[in-house]
């Protein structure tokens, strides 16, 4: 009991710094608007669905860090120049964080626009500038809590706590910017370059800077910290059938930055709509005294006709809380892309 009262005190304390970074996805490649936002409509077809979950310290907490992100893109050609077709890619995407323990969420809404300039025709390459507009919204229930002076000094913490606690819902509006180059080279090989720029508007996302007589001798501004994010990848076909795709990504936010890297290998099986994807990526980050490796994490993945589906699980490099296992993590990811019948009406095929 004392080391959950401690656990629930540390994390009221440190509720707006957890969530002043962003969630994390290992399965990055699954949703590449979330990574920029200039890759909205950057693919072959015209639109792609995307849900990921993600489960996290499942063996270091009864309820586990859970992540859920859902939504999709659509890509429309515009016929300004008939030899240059360039093309705008819209999508929309909803992501939500949550500690079922304490009912603390982070839940974000957030729309994608991006235009795609073509450069080249003979290896079609494009520049493309995106910008994602959204919402994040920020909630706990405090009835799931209990302070110090709740404490009857027998057996149960059921007294009325003194505690003066600021609203326990609260949002703000959030902004992004990106760049990506994409070329096609003799169509065997893909390559991807972009840039982005998260949270432009640097909102406070603390709780108590929404109090209304807050202590003017406190500082309670929590801003939530510009992210920026590089990345490179490259789809290559080795033969007919089996395709190399290397990735990697460079993210910093304030103090904070992780470098990831890898590579999936997808084997279609000829004469069918199957085939698999195996994958190793490892991840390093940069704290305080050095920069280290945090985990490896493999994959596998299954392809059915226009699905994707992806499993990882990823295993951490330090002996975090003295446990074998350290905070292990979980992740599963549907991807579903396709064609439009036309331009006008949108009628997927299957």
């Amino acid at each position: 009991m004392k080391f959950n009262l401690i656990l629930i005190l540390v994390f009221v304390g440190l509720f707006n710094v957890l969530n002043a970074q962003d969630e994390r996805f290992s399965q990055f490649f699954a949703i590449p608007i979330h990574m920029n936002p200039a890759l909205a409509g950057a693919y072959d077809g015209t639109y792609r669905m995307t849900v990921i979950h993600r489960d996290q310290w499942n063996n270091n907490l009864e309820t586990p860090y859970k992540t859920f992100a859902a939504g999709g893109d659509t890509r429309f050609n515009l016929d300004f120049n008939s030899a240059r077709k360039d093309h705008v890619g819209i999508g929309l995407f909803f992501t939500s964080d949550r500690v079922a323990e304490f009912q603390a969420n982070t839940n974000k809404i957030s729309g994608y626009f991006a235009y795609h300039k073509k450069l080249t025709e003979r290896n079609p390459s494009f520049i493309g500038g995106g910008i994602k507009v959204g919402v994040i919204q920020k909630n706990i229930n405090y009835d799931n809590i209990t302070f110090q002076d709740q404490f009857n000094q027998i057996n149960a913490f059921d007294n009325p706590t003194q505690e003066t606690l600021p609203p326990n819902n609260i949002g703000f509006f959030d902004v992004s910017l990106g760049l990506n180059y994409f070329i096609n080279v003799n169509k065997t090989a893909k390559y991807y370059v972009g840039f982005a720029a998260h949270h432009l508007t640097n909102p406070n996302v603390s709780l108590f800077a929404r109090l209304e007589n807050p202590n003017p001798n406190l500082d309670l501004s929590e801003t939530l910290e510009s992210k920026y994010v590089f990345h490179m990848s490259m789809d290559r076909k080795l033969n007919i059938t089996t395709e190399i795709q290397p990735r990697i990504i460079y993210q910093k936010q304030g103090e904070n930055n992780q470098l990831s890297i890898g590579s999936n290998v997808q084997h279609n099986f000829k004469d069918s709509n199957t085939g698999l994807v195996f994958g190793l990526w490892t991840s390093g980050k940069q704290d305080l005294e050095s920069f280290h490796l945090e985990s490896i994490t493999p994959l596998l993945g299954v392809i059915q006709g226009a699905f994707i589906f992806g499993f990882s699980y990823d295993i951490p490099l330090t002996d975090t809380f003295s446990d074998p296992f350290g905070l292990n993590t979980f992740e599963f990811s549907i991807r579903f892309s396709g064609e439009h019948e036309n331009e006008t009406t949108f009628c997927p095929t299957f």
